[in-house]
């Protein structure tokens, strides 16, 4: 066992919890049949019978529920005791008792002996508690109000050690134990190593060692703790190259600390650089190979549009594009292949991917002249514009339906980044209209590092709260602006874009669950994906506040969209209570604090309904906590993320509805809902006895499709990850067949542009759509 010299510690029995997606958690685990149930009730009495599906982790951060058959296993482990140094301060146990906490105003950062000022709305005005970090573990920071004058408040928070500074815990740290006395220092390093914080550990080590030479025999340990660092700065390394840094994955790899470092870590570091190297030297083969190409064509046609080619594939061509040249770089390095064939490998390969390079140079070249008009047509305003590119693309040689589908998935964003809105690196200010003459809409843009177009990126799109700048959702996900301008945050590091939407009125405090609302959310991220390489398998709607019960809305009316929902702050309101069967198809990770008023015991109906085993729900409750944004929990949220992608079209869906436009759900469109089912926000709460349209669409055997669901017109689109176009296809309406055998659905160029241009999903359009009646 690592440390097991310094590490002489008791073992504690806890339970590692491994979720069916691969997360594990570490905690006291209880059950419960509610979120809001009080734990400490005693057993039902004779007759009752109690159902405890949910299971309760709790890691003294943090309560988390889930489902449990959502679990996969629950190992009970001996595990080395959480190391807890204790904090002396004169904390209040008798005063006013803090049983909610309002909206965080102001919070002083801790000072040397670990005291702060923390300022929060309250009836009438606000108030401002004194408090002390009391506990510090591996995992949380225990925060308690101190006596003071005028008045003392009785308040047991917890946060998360990691998100306290490191220089700031290390002096609370240091004034917390003896100096003169080595047992104590040495609970500080096994305090940072049991938090996984192995600089940390080995920086204390070395100023333990330093101050009492006597411990000469622990210095084997530090070369245990540079093994650990090393092994978390590669396993950083991996993550950034997962996240496209290439650039600084090499950077990193080349002033990798070799220095006291095992064998095999410095050998998984040379074999990185050896295939970073292997792939540079793929990408010169790929410019050495197409000079020789162009300058051997003697076509003058073929020659000019070969060179733009080339001169494309120069600039961009890096690691995440190399794979579209595999074809070419198998075969053309050779006499194999004349120049005309190796010529429309290097351009079917670069526009469609190596798996679709052909060596028709006929095709090819027409692919180039498609892709230019497919480009022209996702930008062109004008219908008339439009029409005269389709016909265009028609009546080339690559102008059909499937290969402009494959282009459509390669191409860069049509629209560019306009340079004059980046607002410092990577940020950019943008705005697009709504709809006709509903005004334009806001949104902010953080790019991650090394961001290149050719590339799909996860996203999260955020929603601020009332009296919260977009900019501040920025902060959040992508980390504040150092002086230099730039975010350091978790959305850099794991590589996600980051959108926040300005998306709500001046002076507006609560949600309204508007079309204008919806529209705004909506038109913004329509936007981003004609000009961001968003991977729109992996979207993340999230809120703070007002902003998260409007994701948690938003997400409910538009469910195909979304690989997960991330409500913090949210209360289940109005339509969210008439929508729950919408949720059974997306992924939920809600996070609120213990204190924050009564939001529990409000969402607990919704919540308990949420955590059934078909709703892929986690809820997460901070100890002692109110109502502020949750930095605590980022980290998790990541890891969380990493694991959902959105969901392909359900063998069979059932939604609800109660407002006209929530109407579009993956392949089905419903227009003229039933008046009797729909509420206006303004005319809330609905009538008794009011009941949401139910919409459902169904996947059969046999290529046949089926939708049922009162609606004045029916439009079902279509698409490969639907239907077989090779073979028949049959769809009914309300049980009525609404197809003609004699006259077969065949895909459609017109649809495909249409549904790209309106939709901006280049990943999945639709290729044909049925309308009815």
């Amino acid at each position: 066992m690592i440390f097991c010299s310094l590490l002489l510690a008791a073992s504690a029995c806890a339970s590692t919890i491994q979720m069916d997606d691969g997360r594990t958690m570490i905690g006291d685990i209880g059950q419960t049949s509610g979120v809001a149930e009080d734990p400490t009730r005693p057993s039902p009495s004779a007759g009752e019978v109690k159902v405890t599906p949910i299971l309760i982790i709790d890691d003294g951060l943090r309560r988390t529920f889930v489902n449990k058959f959502r679990v996969r296993n629950i190992l009970d482990v001996d595990r080395e005791k959480p190391i807890v140094i204790s904090v002396w301060q004169d904390h209040a146990e008798h005063g006013a008792m803090v049983g909610a906490v309002g909206r965080q105003l102001r919070v002083t950062p801790f000072d040397d002996y670990g005291r702060r000022i923390y300022e929060m709305q309250a009836a009438g005005g606000s108030i401002s508690v004194v408090q002390g970090i009391t506990e510090v573990t591996p995992t949380y920071t225990r925060v308690r109000g101190l006596n003071v004058e005028p008045r003392s408040y009785v308040w047991d928070q917890r946060l998360a050690t990691s998100s306290i500074p490191r220089e700031t815990l290390s002096r609370i740290l240091q004034n917390a134990v003896p100096e003169n006395n080595p047992d104590a220092r040495l609970q500080i390093v096994r305090l940072y190593l049991q938090a996984e914080r192995y600089t940390d550990a080995r920086r204390e080590l070395e100023s333990v060692l330093e101050d009492f030479p006597q411990l000469e025999d622990l210095r084997d340990e530090l070369h245990q703790l540079r093994q650990l660092g090393a092994k978390a700065i590669l396993d950083e390394i991996e993550l950034r190259q997962q996240s496209g840094q290439h650039k600084l994955v090499r950077l990193l790899l080349e002033n990798f600390p070799a220095g006291d470092v095992d064998g095999k870590t410095l050998e998984r570091v040379r074999e990185m650089l050896v295939a970073l190297d292997e792939q540079d030297a793929r990408i010169a083969l790929v410019h050495r190979l197409l000079d020789e190409l162009v300058a051997a064509i003697t076509e003058p046609a073929v020659q000019r549009v070969a060179g733009e080619i080339q001169a494309e594939i120069k600039q961009e061509l890096n690691a995440a594009s190399l794979d579209r040249m595999t074809a070419f770089i198998n075969l053309a390095d050779g006499d194999a292949l004349d120049s005309d064939r190796k010529a429309a490998l290097a351009i079917s390969g670069w526009l469609l991917g190596s798996n679709q390079a052909s060596d028709n140079l006929a095709s090819a070249l027409s692919l180039f002249d498609v892709r230019a008009k497919v480009l022209a047509y996702l930008r062109a305003p004008l219908a008339g514009e439009r029409e005269k590119l389709l016909i265009d693309i028609r009546d080339s040689e690559a102008g059909d339906v499937r290969r402009v589908a494959q282009l459509l998935k390669l191409v860069k964003p049509p629209l560019p980044l306009p340079e004059e809105q980046e607002r410092s690196p990577g940020v950019f200010e943008l705005g697009t209209a709504i709809g006709p003459g509903l005004g334009n809409v806001r949104y902010l843009v953080q790019l991650p590092p090394e961001y290149d177009p050719l590339q799909r990126y996860p996203t999260v799109i955020s929603l601020n709260g009332a009296g919260f700048r977009p900019e501040m959702q920025l902060d959040y996900w992508a980390g504040g602006q150092g002086t230099d301008g730039v975010r350091r945050g978790q959305a850099m590091r794991h590589g996600y874009i980051t959108i926040a939407v300005d998306w709500l009125q001046p002076h507006q405090y609560s949600y309204g669950f508007t079309a204008d609302e919806h529209q705004k959310v909506l038109a913004a991220y329509r936007d981003a994906l004609r000009r961001l390489s968003i991977d729109t398998d992996r979207v993340y709607l999230s809120g703070h506040d007002i902003g998260s019960v409007a994701a948690w809305d938003i997400a409910l009316a538009h469910p195909d969209l979304w690989a997960g929902v991330i409500p913090v702050l949210a209360a289940a309101d109005e339509y969210i209570k008439f929508y729950t069967e919408n949720a059974l198809f997306l992924s939920w990770y809600f996070v609120c604090g213990e204190l924050d008023g009564d939001k529990i015991e409000q969402n607990a109906y919704e919540f308990d309904r949420y955590l059934k085993p078909k709703v892929d729900t986690t809820i997460v409750e901070l100890l002692g906590r109110g109502h502020e944004p949750f930095t605590d929990e980022i980290q998790r949220l990541f890891d969380w993320m990493g694991r959902k992608t959105r969901r392909p079209s359900p063998e069979e869906f059932e939604v609800h509805s109660m407002r006209p436009w929530d109407n579009y759900f993956w392949w089905v469109e419903f227009d003229e809902l039933p008046a009797k089912s729909m509420v206006s926000p303004s005319s809330w709460p609905p009538r008794r006895g009011t009941r949401p349209a139910r919409l459902i669409g169904r996947k059969y055997p046999n290529n046949k499709l089926g939708v049922r669901g009162q609606a004045g017109k029916t439009t079902v689109w279509l698409s490969p990850d639907l239907v077989d176009f090779d073979k028949p296809i049959e769809v009914e309406v309300n049980g009525r067949r609404v197809t003609d055998r004699d006259n077969p659905i065949e895909p459609e160029l017109r649809v495909l542009l249409e549904d790209a241009r309106t939709r901006g999903e280049r990943q999945r359009p639709y290729w044909a759509k049925l309308e009815y009646p």
